[in-house]
């Protein structure tokens, strides 16, 4: 197809958590800064269309038909004449797209989430002038290797030779495997753990960067940890600032205040309201059960409902383990997907506090209706597990279903 992902400059995320945020926060900083800003994103939670959008808006449903055309079309050739073995991926497939999409529309730069580990993950065939590399954790170890360190070398391999990369808090292990392959490679770190950070409250900071220092970055995006997200979208906003893309402390400023991402940590305000979060790995979980017991201990909510719903190759376990304790009930779904796991069997993983019901239901319509019959106008419900569970019941809550 003429290699349509080097027509623009790319910054790519990798990671275990806060990929999505982070893409979100730093493609707003730079759409504020005038750039025409691709973002590739994964999963969706509603439409397809939403993992191709440029400034902000999803591809159309023509437009992801006539590109869908496109790059299958070339595959079938390569197929037909012995040049590949066999089709894409479904993700191979749409990455594919998004490079298609983003040099037809003219980007003037492309923000990557990368889909699983780095090194061999389709996303990774540019040549980005930032990576951030946000949270590693135990995830996707059938794919990835068995230990930390291996999977921190698999997410790091998205970071050029000579490259930069920003790197968000991590695990002692992980990041001495990141200094060691920076030292091989000639990369360098910008740890953003070096950067005082001082926060005003839970949604504004002051921030000391490399180039400049910002007061007040008010962050929309709920919970402590999207401030390490924010942080590290701001330091790559920097590094993209010193190549040549000339993005201000002014669009830095502006493009914070106006990311939004939904289906993270998001609140839905009702009777009772309802907070959306697809965590799908027990790091992403002990976050989640943080800002609930946060929200708790501030009397958002009295009594907590949690919806839940889970992959069969996830960490159910893990997941759970830091999610039960928090809810004063408990209702266990099947996530729209052949790779769900069994709400029965997700129910048994944590025993039961004192005085928490729970139940199993496997539609998840009819979950989310058996959560709202235990609930009162002061309580909250939880919904989370995965983002397919989320972007399947989410429109029936924005309808006040």
């Amino acid at each position: 197809m003429g290699n349509p992902q080097l027509a623009y400059p790319t910054a790519i995320v990798a990671g275990s958590n806060g990929k999505g945020s982070t893409v979100a926060m730093l493609a707003s900083i730079a759409r504020a800064a005038g750039l025409r800003v691709g973002a590739y994103t994964s999963p969706h939670l509603v439409d397809l269309e939403e993992r191709f959008t440029i400034d902000g808006h999803p591809i159309s449903r023509t437009g992801l038909e006539s590109h869908l055309d496109a790059v299958l079309t070339a595959t079938q050739v390569m197929v037909d004449s012995g040049l590949l073995h066999e089709h894409l991926s479904y993700f191979e497939t749409l990455t594919a797209v998004a490079f298609r999409y983003f040099a037809e529309a003219r980007a003037d730069v492309a923000v990557l989430e990368v889909g699983l580990g780095g090194r061999l993950d389709a996303t990774n065939v540019t040549a980005p002038r930032v990576a951030v590399i946000t949270p590693i954790s135990l995830e996707h170890t059938d794919w990835l290797g068995d230990d930390i360190r291996t999977i921190a070398g698999e997410k790091f391999a998205v970071v050029p030779p000579g490259g930069i990369a920003v790197v968000a808090p991590q695990e002692p292990a992980v990041m001495s495997a990141i200094r060691e392959l920076a030292r091989e490679r000639g990369i360098t770190v910008i740890d953003s753990t070096r950067y005082p950070l001082n926060e005003r409250d839970d949604h504004a900071v002051d921030l000391m960067g490399r180039l400049r220092n910002y007061g007040g970055l008010e962050i929309p995006l709920p919970g402590r940890h999207q401030l390490d997200n924010a942080r590290c979208a701001v330091l790559a906003a920097e590094a993209l600032d010193r190549r040549r893309l000339r993005i201000s402390s002014d669009a830095i400023w502006a493009g914070l205040r106006r990311a939004s991402l939904p289906g993270r940590c998001e609140w839905i305000e009702g009777r009772p309201s309802a907070l959306l979060d697809g965590a799908h790995n027990p790091a992403a979980a002990a976050v989640l059960a943080r800002h609930l017991n946060a929200l708790r201990d501030r009397k958002r909510f009295d009594r907590l409902h949690l919806v839940i719903g889970v992959l069969h190759d996830k960490d159910a376990d893990g997941i759970a383990e830091h999610l039960f304790p928090c809810a004063d009930t408990i209702t266990t779904t099947r996530v729209p997907s052949v790779r769900s796991a069994e709400p029965a069997e997700l129910l048994a993983l944590v025993p039961s506090a004192d005085g928490q019901t729970r139940q199993a239901v496997d539609n998840p319509e009819a979950a989310l209706a058996a959560a709202y019959d235990l609930a009162a106008e002061g309580d909250a419900i939880c919904l989370t597990g995965s983002l397919y569970l989320l972007g399947h019941l989410r429109p029936l809550l924005q309808a006040g279903g």
